[in-house]
């Protein structure tokens, strides 16, 4: 007989803090090799990583943006970490807790930083918010993007100075002038460098520094030097000497500065505020720690802080880091003594700058530099994606055979069963509810004399590895059934489900869990009464709410079968939920479209609802597991009409129909589709066309679909992009039923 498998479960927490580059290292070592009974997570503040090496170029436009970054959440698949995007604010090494501004803390039993740092302005007074610090890379690319159309709006000249004369200055202001070239706009410019130093490039040779200080005056850069910047004005700068220098907008490219909570970590950091560490890149005062990059400070090696000395302790670190958890031996870090620097000139020319060869300077030198950064990026932009060739059911079609989708299976609500089993199993149960028969309402009304009451349960598989996130996620979908009631939540019950691992492991689980759930329930006014918890294969949520209809008036009650010929049709929030969960989960989509999908998620559908009383709609659902064709033919069915929706005015998500036509769906997506056939296409419209597989995708956390007299449509999306949801729109129009005709059609509006 063959045991059932048997997953190894975790009992240590493995914490990366960061996703700098020498984590990138560590993530691609734990993709080719996972170690059982740990626990990997990944805290991240910016989901996509910038390779500090092709930034230059991303400047002067020679690189788009995924070309220079890595994304951090394939990665994070490919390597089974847990993705925590969030910014961490404290440590506590003592305590081994990571603390957050907008979320409990997280317990650690290993942790590695590699969080970089930030360009120092300590000794600066005046309006310092004026600066725009190059790093964090992810704020300072907007920032850069708001000067640039500055500088194409504005009639007058403007004075742009970069202040740092080490290698990121003299890059940075290089790579402007060309896309200030490439914009057509470097008339409208003083570009300045200045510098505190008495020569530039002050850590290289003196031939590399005139070879660079050539290039700054052939493109027209004025550089001031021995310059110390004290204070920031309005439209200038004063320097430590007196001198004042004009400037509309600064950048800010000096030495690196700590982050501000390491100083008050108990770990031991230098008088910078730099992490201490040894050889083996541990803490000098904290075994369980580790740090590497321009966030440490090598006690045994000091080296300036730059991205090439973060690359070569990648491998070293990542030995490291599963040789402490082994209890094995570790490796020592021996940074390189020459390291070799190709700094570019912005015109896709570059230097060699390194002890003891030439500063050779020409096309060929950034041709060796792209080659290198590529090669650099692809180790890490090509782990995830990698399919699993999986075995199909040898069954025949007339064996019973079905040709089921093997491989992974979706979570959130796309992990719901589809409408025909469903439905299948619910009609052979004993006739219950209304009129002998159960109805598919998103809740049901309790039996009970006095205030009138509504309960709903609903729960699911987390969609994202973050037990946090996924019990806010929960919570809000859970609610969702509620308010497509027009039901005010008073109360909750939940059960959890925790996959089994060590004590402390199973614990953190079930408290970030509920702390998720409890910040959205305690939003909607609704206490958390009590629950249940049992062990499960993944984490899951489910919730059983009650609610109560407003002034207990029955008339306030929203439904499916209350929908009226004449109304129109309002829909809140954008599709795509389900088919970007399913391509994060799978590592195909772009973090940064997943996340805008988060952003929508978790939007309460709470704050819709006095909207919808007040321009008085009548019937309802929230668009989740079926998809918005799906929950429309539910309520056509049972307000017998027929729904007339315009897919020109639906809103997706960004990616989404992308993600669609590559056919990166749920895997509810194929059962979802069986609406189609209840669903009259109209000429040229396919049932493969990417909008209307979209209107099948199934969405978790989805948006409210209600019905209102027309007169009431302008004034109440008005007030709804007014209250926080921007994709609300018309979207349809409610028919009389028509013998024989589908009870769903599409067309223009």
């Amino acid at each position: 007989m063959q045991p059932l498998p048997v997953l190894t479960p975790a009992e240590h927490d493995l914490v990366l803090l960061g996703g700098g580059h020498s984590h990138l290292a560590v993530l691609r070592r734990w993709a080719m090799r996972h170690q059982p009974g740990v626990r990997l997570s990944l805290i991240a503040r910016e989901l996509h990583t910038p390779y500090s090496g092709m930034l230059p170029g991303l400047i002067a436009g020679h690189y788009d943006f995924d070309t220079a970054h890595v994304d951090l959440g394939p990665l994070a698949i490919a390597a089974g970490a847990r993705l925590i995007h969030a910014e961490v604010c404290g440590l506590d090494a003592d305590a081994k807790r990571l603390h957050f501004a907008d979320r409990p803390p997280l317990r650690y039993d290993t942790l590695s930083i590699n969080s970089g740092a930030t360009p120092s302005i300590s000794g600066v007074t005046g309006a310092v918010e004026r600066l725009r610090l190059v790093k964090p890379i992810s704020r300072f690319l907007p920032a850069l993007e708001a000067v640039l159309g500055r500088v194409a709006a504005s009639a007058e000249v403007l004075d742009l100075v970069v202040v740092g004369g080490g290698a990121g200055g003299v890059e940075l202001i290089l790579a402007l002038a060309c896309r200030l070239e490439q914009l057509g706009c470097r008339d409208r410019v003083r570009l300045q460098l200045v510098g505190g130093a008495e020569r530039l490039l002050e850590s290289h040779s003196p031939d590399v520094a005139r070879k660079m200080a050539h290039e700054l005056d052939r493109a027209g850069v004025a550089v001031a030097l021995s310059a110390v910047v004290v204070e920031v004005e309005a439209a200038a700068l004063r320097c430590a000497s007196g001198m004042r220098i004009a400037a509309d907008e600064v950048f800010w490219v000096t030495g690196a500065g700590a982050p501000a909570w390491t100083l008050s970590s108990g770990l031991a950091v230098d008088e910078a505020g730099f992490i201490r560490v040894g050889p083996s890149l541990q803490s000098l005062s904290h075994a369980d720690v580790f740090a590497a990059g321009d966030v440490a400070a090598l006690n045994h090696s000091p080296r300036p802080k730059s991205g090439v000395y973060a690359v070569r302790a990648g491998a070293v670190l990542a030995h490291n880091i599963g040789a402490w958890v082994r209890g094995a031996p570790l490796r020592r870090f021996k940074p390189q003594r020459r390291a070799l620097y190709l700094i570019s000139t912005g015109d896709q020319r570059a230097v060699v700058a390194r002890p003891g060869l030439p500063a050779l300077l020409g096309g060929w030198v950034w041709r060796w530099k792209d080659l290198i950064d590529r090669r650099f990026m692809t180790r890490y932009q090509r782990l995830a994606g990698m399919k699993q060739n999986l075995p199909r059911s040898v069954v025949a079609p007339s064996r019973g055979g079905q040709r089921l989708a093997v491989g992974m299976r979706c979570r959130g609500c796309g992990g719901k069963i589809a409408v025909r089993p469903l439905a299948g199993a619910l009609g052979r149960l004993p006739a219950g509810g209304e009129e002998g028969r159960l109805r598919f309402e998103d809740a049901a009304r309790l039996p009970v004399t006095g205030p009138l009451l509504e309960q709903t349960i609903d729960g699911m598989a987390l969609p994202v590895s973050d037990p946090y996130l996924g019990g806010r996620l929960a919570a809000l979908h859970a609610l969702g059934d509620l308010h497509a009631m027009g039901a005010e939540p008073i109360g909750a019950l939940a059960l959890a489900g925790i996959p089994f691992a060590g004590d402390a492991q199973m614990e953190e689980d079930l408290a970030l869990l509920m702390a998720g759930a409890e910040r959205e329930l305690a939003a909607a006014d609704c206490p958390l009464l009590g629950g249940h918890s049992c062990e499960n294969e993944s984490l899951s949520l489910g919730l059983a709410l009650t609610g109560r209809i407003p002034d207990d008036d029955p008339g306030r009650v929203l439904g499916k079968d209350r929908l009226q010929p004449g109304q129109v049709l309002v829909l809140t929030k954008p599709l795509g939920t389900g088919a970007l969960l399913a391509g994060a989960a799978s590592g195909r989509i772009a973090s940064r479209d997943f996340e805008a999908a988060l952003a929508v998620m978790l939007m309460s559908n709470g704050p819709a609802l006095a909207h919808l009383r007040r321009h008085q709609a009548t019937a309802c659902t929230d668009v989740t597991g079926f998809g918005l064709l799906g929950h429309a033919l539910e309520m056509a069915q049972t307000s017998t009409c027929t729904l007339e929706l315009y897919p020109e005015f639906i809103s997706a998500l960004p990616g989404a129909l992308d993600a669609v036509a590559a056919d990166i769906v749920s895997s509810l997506q194929v059962a979802n589709e069986e609406v189609l056939a209840a669903t009259d296409l109209g000429p040229g419209i396919g049932p493969d066309a990417p909008l209307v597989r979209l209107l099948c995708d199934p969405q978790t956390c989805g948006g409210l679909l209600f019905s209102l007299p027309e007169s009431e449509a302008a004034a109440c999306v008005a007030a709804l992009r007014a209250a926080g949801f921007p994709a609300a729109n018309l979207v349809g129009r409610v028919l009389r039923a028509e013998p024989g005709a589908r009870p769903l059609r599409l067309g223009p509006a």
